[in-house]
């Protein structure tokens, strides 16, 4: 990305449009001004992404969660009887609609703090939606799946990504020396249409991770690996498939399909939007040469 130097003037009118922007609600000549000058400067690109991410993250809290007993009653009740006292009928059913909607998520946010005991900020109510949602579709897959099935969400999914990702090499740079001779190690395993976006170290739940995330414009995959705890395995489960005599095995959470393998210190997984036979591929691809980088370490 070519770096622009931009005014505090620029930024501050761009900031001005980031929510109407992310919500799709720009005019088409005020949308590709903001689009000329998020390509130029990673400030403002950032803070678009820190905003799609408490959106997302927020959303999810809301829809997970049951609003307190007789609050829609009250809402259409309130509605009701102020409906004919001030505004036209067109436009106070916009400000209704709208009012009720704050309600719901306010009471969403409320909810999500009763229960967790967390303090009231936005970012906790942030953090404790996305986790709701990953607690929520990791129900139907085992324990030690729902390992590599966390961290996808959590990093890859809550997250909006540069418009130009980083070069491979640069990317490498990024993940730590140990891990560094991963990532083209990934990026030879996989279609070519498949570009790596994010590779890095991170953490999620107490946990480590090492997670390489690749898109090929349409769908989102991610290799995540972490080091065994004591009693992890994935032995217990049936085999998919053997890639290389690398056993490969299967889960489904909602729209997340994930495959996984492990060497004797390192569990990894494969986790994709992709139906469960193209997952499968793509883990079987990087099953041999993972397993062979990880065993060398």
């Amino acid at each position: 990305m070519n770096v622009i130097s931009h005014g505090d003037s620029a930024c501050e009118k761009i900031r001005g449009y980031l929510d109407s922007y992310i919500s799709n609600e720009l005019l088409v000549e005020t949308n590709h001004e903001v689009l000329r000058h998020l390509e130029g400067c990673p400030t403002c690109a950032a803070e678009v992404e820190a905003r799609s991410r408490v959106r997302t993250r927020l959303k999810a809290a809301v829809e997970s969660q049951q609003v307190p007993a007789g609050l829609p009653i009250k809402i259409r009740q309130m509605i009701h009887r102020r409906q004919s006292r001030f505004l036209p009928t067109a436009a106070w059913s916009l400000w209704a609609m709208a009012a009720a909607a704050a309600v719901v998520l306010a009471a969403g946010i409320w909810v999500t703090r009763a229960r967790t005991g967390m303090p009231e900020s936005l970012d906790v109510a942030d953090r404790a939606g996305q986790d709701v949602f990953i607690q929520k579709v990791s129900q139907t897959v085992s324990r030690v799946l729902r390992v590599g099935l966390g961290d996808h969400i959590h990093c890859a999914v809550f997250r909006r990504y540069p418009k130009n990702p980083p070069a491979v090499a640069q990317l490498a740079e990024s993940i730590g020396p140990a891990f560094q001779g991963l990532v083209p190690v990934v990026q030879a395993s996989v279609p070519d249409r498949y570009r790596i976006i994010m590779a890095h170290q991170c953490g999620y739940s107490g946990r480590r991770f090492v997670h390489v995330a690749l898109s090929d414009g349409s769908n989102l995959m991610s290799l995540v690996i972490a080091r065994k705890e004591p009693g992890e395995s994935l032995e217990g489960l049936s085999p998919s498939t053997r890639a290389s005599g690398v056993p490969v095995y299967q889960g489904q959470a909602e729209r997340y399909e994930i495959a996984g393998f492990e060497t004797a210190q390192y569990l990894a997984f494969v986790i994709s939007d992709l139906n469960a036979g193209n997952n499968l591929l793509m883990a079987s691809n990087l099953a041999f040469p993972v397993h062979d980088f990880l065993a060398k370490l």
